[in-house]
């Protein structure tokens, strides 16, 4: 499913992410050197022109629909007020800081807001070089990971059981790149 993003002013037309091949994943540690693997089966995301040239990124991951493929049990768990509270709070959020559209060719660590159970927290998501092509990042691929602590967020629950650091992969695709 694509989505269109309403272009602002500075756009000369609108901006499409392909959601069939954008994805956005999580990754969190178990025992024993275990890992489990979710994913969120969509995102959105909007980009915003500032004043000056620079832009921010927000992006929202659907913390309701949340899933752990193949396991309706932890699914549950990761819904549930243990983990994303996702009755209560919907949604996670990051907007990004002003940047240079030129970081996203270059690659390089993008700050900014992270909301996640109604808790705001300054967080840093790592990017990767990208076929973004300035001055409008349009017709592209970007890719983002990051690590969070739970604990920051509220989530206290199974500490024995879940590590602390929650592991985020985005893929934001634009337009007609692979």
């Amino acid at each position: 499913m694509a989505m269109g993003l309403h272009a602002m002013q500075a756009w000369p037309r609108e901006i499409v992410i392909d959601g069939n091949r954008s994805h956005a994943r999580f990754q969190l540690n178990l025992p024993l050197g275990r890992e489990l693997d979710g994913r969120f089966p969509r995102l959105g995301a909007e980009w915003l022109p500032q004043g000056d040239g620079r832009w921010r990124v927000a992006v929202w991951l659907p913390a309701d629909a949340a899933e752990i493929p193949d396991s309706p049990r932890y699914t549950r768990i990761m819904r549930s007020e243990m983990f994303f509270d996702s009755r209560r709070y919907p949604r996670i959020h990051f907007l990004s800081d002003p940047f240079d559209v030129a970081m996203l060719a270059r690659g390089g660590d993008l700050s900014g807001v992270m909301m996640m159970r109604g808790v705001e927290q300054r967080e840093t998501l790592r990017l990767s070089p990208s076929t973004c092509r300035p001055p409008v990042p349009r017709d592209c691929v970007m890719e983002a990971t990051g690590e969070v602590s739970r604990r920051r967020y509220g989530m206290r629950s199974l500490p024995g059981v879940v590590g602390d650091a929650v592991y985020f992969s985005l893929r934001i695709n634009h337009g007609n790149e692979p």
